[in-house]
């Protein structure tokens, strides 16, 4: 006598039994969709990754910006498998959620403002290369002089971020002391650039990006003589 597991999936189909649901702190939402498969079909039922989950869930409501990220399978009696398929992304239809700013104390920042560097963590709908974009130029140099800099925005998804703590400005062309070193046409240039990026990381989750900026107070005194 064989046994007959009520709600068993038929060849090729699968059945889903559950659904989980969570989200991170930064807005990020994950689903885990568990399914009863014959294990026979797994080759042909695993999803390929960032399939989006309209295109693939047996749920009543579907995700369009949501995308499988990762698929588990877990053999079961009677030539069945559980299959859980984790989707990432966001279940709204629409916009982004608001950005995360840190302030971490950092003893060697700071100016004009404490010492400490504006960490700011954000969720976007833009590509890696895309993000990439807007690092800093110049890297791999000693010298500093004439470095693009990327200063701190008014706001990310709808966050206002922290302001300068004072304007920007240049001196221009300083006389300075004459000595051994500089003679009497030497000049000095101090230039202040207020709250600037030193660091962008990029995660692709999905069909989104999950962006932590950093930055930090910067200035610059060019010695010309």
């Amino acid at each position: 006598m064989s046994a007959v597991i009520v709600g068993s999936p038929g060849s090729g189909k699968k059945v889903l039994r559950r659904n989980e649901f969570s989200t991170q702190r930064n807005g990020l939402e994950f689903i885990n969709e568990i399914y009863t498969i014959r294990t026979a079909d797994r080759p042909t039922l695993q999803p390929a990754f960032d399939t989006l989950h309209k295109n693939y869930s047996e749920s009543a409501t579907k995700y369009a910006r949501m995308a499988v990220e990762n698929v588990g399978f877990k053999e079961m009696d009677g030539d069945l498998t559980e299959m859980t398929v984790s989707y990432v992304g966001l279940t709204s239809a629409s916009g982004l959620p608001r950005a995360l700013v840190s302030i971490i104390p950092q003893m060697d920042k700071g100016i004009y403002g404490p010492p400490c560097v504006i960490s700011v963590e954000y969720i976007s709908d833009k590509s890696v290369a895309a993000l990439s974009r807007r690092l800093p130029g110049g890297g791999g140099s000693s010298f500093s002089a004439f470095k693009p800099k990327v200063p701190i925005p008014t706001e990310i998804n709808g966050t206002a971020l922290p302001r300068n703590p004072r304007d920007v400005f240049s001196t221009g062309n300083n006389p300075t002391q004459v000595s051994a070193f500089f003679g009497p046409s030497a000049y000095t240039v101090n230039n202040y650039f207020g709250l600037v990026m030193e660091s962008l990381q990029v995660q692709e989750r999905g069909i989104f990006s999950v962006v932590v900026e950093q930055y930090a107070e910067a200035e610059e005194i060019i010695f010309v003589g």
